[in-house]
């Protein structure tokens, strides 16, 4: 049996699944919140699925990957692949759990990956609230995730797709400049991101006029029941453990991944609820 990845996520995204015939597939990796492309990933993204492959007890060469950096991408590759695990960004996943039949069976714990909380970053002294921004120019990552931004990041406050301007971006400080160029009202960085803009020329009139609520890690997610339960719990046992081998511990070091920990379901449960599931 053969096995396909994709990872997916505003930052990694794992996408694995039996497959049905024999012949070539691929694997779809999309990391937006540290960057990256097609070419330079390939080879950390071969280590990790090499690692899978011996650890889990599939054939080798069976698990394929390549990179994805757009929502679109992404939605072609499910659709053709119908992959039976993923790791994605917690946007994504909210959005397309019930199209996609996605259950979380584990989280990624990573300082570099996770952002707990979003920040609305303006500089015109002018903007003081989300009611302000009416009308205005919001250049953002999470632009193609309208429902998410809507419901969990502003947490219903406004309606993002008519309330601002909306325009995806593919770096989060892309927004910040665009706001101290006066080519953008506002935009939406976490924690390290805002700090970092604030270090920028000009940079120290940057604030924020809306913080999010506390926000999910990235869930690791079965699609549907292709996976076996066989399957299912060796590569379980094999991820928690992953990132305390001394094998695997530098291929999640150069993955940006702490480790791979139960699910909070509490959190889980409390984003759910303001997305309305």
């Amino acid at each position: 049996m053969r096995h396909l990845l994709a990872l997916t996520f505003l930052a990694f995204g794992l996408l694995t699944a039996p497959l049905v015939q024999a012949g070539t597939t691929d694997v779809a990796i999309s990391v937006t919140r540290l960057g990256g492309d097609t070419v330079s990933a390939q080879p950390f993204v071969d280590r990790f699925l090499g690692y899978l492959e011996s650890k889990v007890g599939w054939k080798a060469g069976s698990v394929k990957g390549s990179f994805l950096m757009t929502r679109k991408d992404v939605n072609a590759f499910v659709a053709d692949a119908k992959p039976g695990i993923g790791m994605m960004d917690p946007p994504l996943f909210f959005e397309m759990s019930k199209a996609w039949q996605m259950q979380p069976i584990l989280q990624v714990d990573s300082k570099e990956l996770v952002s707990e909380r979003l920040h609305v970053v303006v500089k015109d002294p002018a903007i003081q609230s989300l009611a302000d921004l009416n009308g205005k120019r919001l250049w953002t990552l999470l632009a193609d995730y309208p429902t998410y931004l809507t419901k969990v990041v502003l947490d219903g406050k406004v309606d993002a797709s008519t309330h601002f301007v909306l325009k995806q971006i593919g770096q989060a400080l892309r927004g910040a400049k665009a706001v101290l160029r006066g080519d953008a009202e506002a935009t939406i960085l976490d924690d390290e991101q805002f700090a970092r803009a604030r270090e920028i020329s000009g940079g120290q009139d940057l604030r924020s006029v809306f913080s999010s609520p506390v926000l999910t890690a990235i869930p690791v997610v079965l699609f549907g029941g292709g996976m076996s339960a066989v399957d299912r719990e060796a590569l379980l046992k094999v991820l928690k453990a992953m990132c305390q081998t001394s094998e695997g511990a530098g291929i999640c070091k150069e993955m940006h991944i702490g480790r791979f920990v139960p699910l909070d379901e509490s959190a889980f449960s409390a984003v759910r609820k303001r997305f309305g599931e």
